[in-house]
């Protein structure tokens, strides 16, 4: 009996496919809770200072939207944890928008267009034209070093699992959640972050991506936020060319001083 060489040929093209299409539907080996660090080991680290003494400075390209509305700006950053940060705007031709800084709780703003200095909490009102009220000015500084946000007393607990490609830590404290934690398992590495209103509710969540390396240390080089609630605002965060740097020559570096002439405004 002759065999059709043609019959063969499509016999082995068809065993390619299928070979070929078990290959692409193969999936990558899913990751198991028996993984992962101990939950206390693995928040230890993701929250621990990683350049102590160290200022992060460098520029943020901004694009806040809305329903409707959409503004981009470009702004002169400098953060030290645990709660030091210091803005300045430089979207615009002329005089800035704003200057602010944070020094732990003392929140202090110059709005050079309109002469005011002035001097709050944060949970000053007025502090909406520059944050989005669901995410504090300290939070930034640990967001830009692609950590979580917030100092979580110590009485907190842990809850460990596996979320998909991902772990996963959910945080509680006195027994409420404040936030959940998703880690890159190969990189060790930030990827979400959800942080929790005074109610217990989604306040926002921040995602991370691009990280580059700076010194020994790596930084999201993209930080996307999405608050929850009433006022939704997305903030997409861009920093490239960031360093770490030493701020000791200038001891008010974060604690902005008045302009000569100029009374402060204490803010509610």
């Amino acid at each position: 009996m002759t065999r059709n060489p043609y019959g063969t040929v499509l016999y082995f093209f068809l065993l390619l496919l299928l070979l070929l299409g078990g290959c692409a539907h193969r999936e990558a080996p899913a990751i198991s809770e028996a993984d992962m660090p101990p939950p206390a080991a693995l928040y230890e680290r993701l929250t621990s200072d990683p350049a102590p003494g160290r200022t992060l400075v460098g520029i943020l390209y901004v694009i806040a939207s809305r329903p409707g509305e959409r503004y981009t700006f470009k702004i002169a950053a400098a953060a030290k944890r645990p709660d030091c940060l210091r803005l300045e705007d430089l979207s615009v031709i002329g005089l800035p928008d704003f200057m602010l800084t944070v020094n732990g709780a003392a929140v202090r703003m110059l709005l050079p267009r309109s002469g005011e200095f002035l001097v709050g909490t944060d949970s000053s009102q007025r502090l909406k034209h520059v944050f989005p009220s669901a995410v504090k000015p300290v939070d930034l500084v640990a967001l830009l070093y692609g950590q979580p946000p917030g100092a979580i007393p110590d009485a907190k607990s842990l809850k460990a699992s596996v979320d998909g490609n991902r772990y996963r830590l959910d945080v509680y404290a006195r027994g409420r959640w404040v936030q959940s934690l998703w880690v890159d398992p190969g990189t060790g590495l930030l990827a979400k972050v959800e942080a929790a209103d005074g109610s217990g509710k989604t306040a926002y969540r921040a995602l991370f991506s691009d990280f580059t390396q700076t010194g020994t240390l790596m930084l999201p080089g993209r930080i996307e936020i999405e608050t929850e609630g009433i006022e939704k605002i997305h903030l997409s965060l861009r920093n490239t060319d960031m360093e770490l740097t030493s701020r000791d020559d200038d001891p008010d570096f974060f604690l902005l001083k008045p302009p000569p002439g100029m009374t402060p405004q204490r803010i509610e």
